[in-house]
C-alpha cells in the first residue's frame, strides 16, 4: 500500500511538474504572408512597375508616374529607400539586399514599395541564407540547384499596376563549365 502512495505521489509530482511546462509562454510563430518571391541572401533583386497594356488605353486612368521605392520590413521599418527628385517613367531598378547604411540585409521578409503619382504598388519577397551546398553536389537536385529559395507566387493583375520581382540576370559559374562560350569562325590571328 505503501508503495502504491509514494508511486501516486510521484506521478503527481511528474503531472504538476509536465502542466507547468506545457503552461510557460511560448514564442509566438513568425508570421508568413500568403505570398511572395524567394531569394538567396546576398542576390540582387530586380524589380520593375509592371503597368498593363489596358491601364495606357483606358481614358480613366492617368499614366504612373514613379516618385521613388523603398524596402521595408513587414512591419515598416523602412530598410532602404530612393526618392527621385521628379517623377520619371516606369523602369527596372536593383535592390543590392543592403540597408541604408549599406549592410547586408538579414534573411527574413519584405517589401518592396513602389510610389507613384498615382499610390503606391507593392510585392513581397524572402530573404533566405544561402545553404553550404553548391549546385554541383546536390545530387540529385544538381539540375535545380540548392532547395531553400521556394516561392510562393502572387497573382498579377491584368488591369492595374503591380510590382514584378525577379532574380537579375547573372552569369554564374556552374557544373557545366564557365560563363558564355566563345565560337571562332575562321583563323584566329596572333
Amino acid at each position: 500500500m505503501k508503495r502504491i502512495l509514494a508511486l501516486l505521489l510521484a506521478l503527481g509530482g511528474l503531472g504538476i511538474l509536465a502542466f507547468g511546462e506545457t503552461c510557460a509562454p511560448c514564442a509566438s510563430p513568425a508570421t508568413e504572408p500568403p505570398c511572395y518571391t524567394a531569394f538567396w541572401q546576398g542576390e540582387d533583386i530586380c524589380f520593375e512597375l509592371v503597368v498593363p497594356w489596358y491601364f495606357y488605353c483606358s481614358c480613366c486612368y492617368p499614366k504612373p508616374m514613379v516618385t521613388g521605392w523603398r524596402v521595408a520590413t513587414l512591419d515598416g521599418n523602412v530598410v532602404y529607400q530612393e526618392t527621385f527628385p521628379s517623377p520619371v517613367a516606369p523602369s527596372k531598378w536593383v535592390w543590392k539586399q543592403v540597408d541604408t547604411n549599406g549592410n547586408p540585409a538579414a534573411p527574413g521578409y519584405y517589401k518592396i514599395i513602389i510610389s507613384t503619382t498615382t499610390g503606391e504598388y507593392e510585392n513581397t519577397i524572402k530573404i533566405v541564407a544561402r545553404p553550404e551546398c553548391q549546385p554541383c553536389c546536390c545530387f540529385p537536385f544538381f539540375f535545380f540547384g540548392c532547395w531553400g529559395a521556394v516561392s510562393k507566387p502572387c497573382g498579377i493583375s491584368w488591369c492595374s499596376p503591380y510590382v514584378k520581382v525577379y532574380r537579375c540576370p547573372a552569369c554564374e559559374p556552374s557544373c557545366w563549365g564557365p560563363c558564355g562560350v566563345t565560337i571562332y569562325l575562321g583563323v584566329k590571328e596572333p
